[in-house]
């Protein structure tokens, strides 16, 4: 079992909501850097910018949405 596995399933249930309430910062931080990824492609788009650069931040942006959501 890997160490992460094993420590959640150690951890004592008074760590459950200070583990819950730092998942929610984390994805609230996720989700704001996605928003940041897609300002800096639209202002990409907007100027003519490098393709290779928009594609790069639609990625990035998708997969941090996508981890943002878990």
């Amino acid at each position: 079992m890997p160490a992460a596995s094993r420590l959640h399933c150690v951890a004592p249930s008074s760590d459950v909501g200070a583990r819950a309430a730092t998942e929610i910062a984390v994805r609230d931080w996720l989700e704001t850097q996605a928003r940041i990824a897609s300002y800096w492609r639209d202002l990409l788009v907007d100027r003519n910018g490098d393709l290779d650069l928009i594609e790069a931040l639609d990625a990035h942006e998708r997969f941090l949405r996508a981890s943002a959501v878990g």
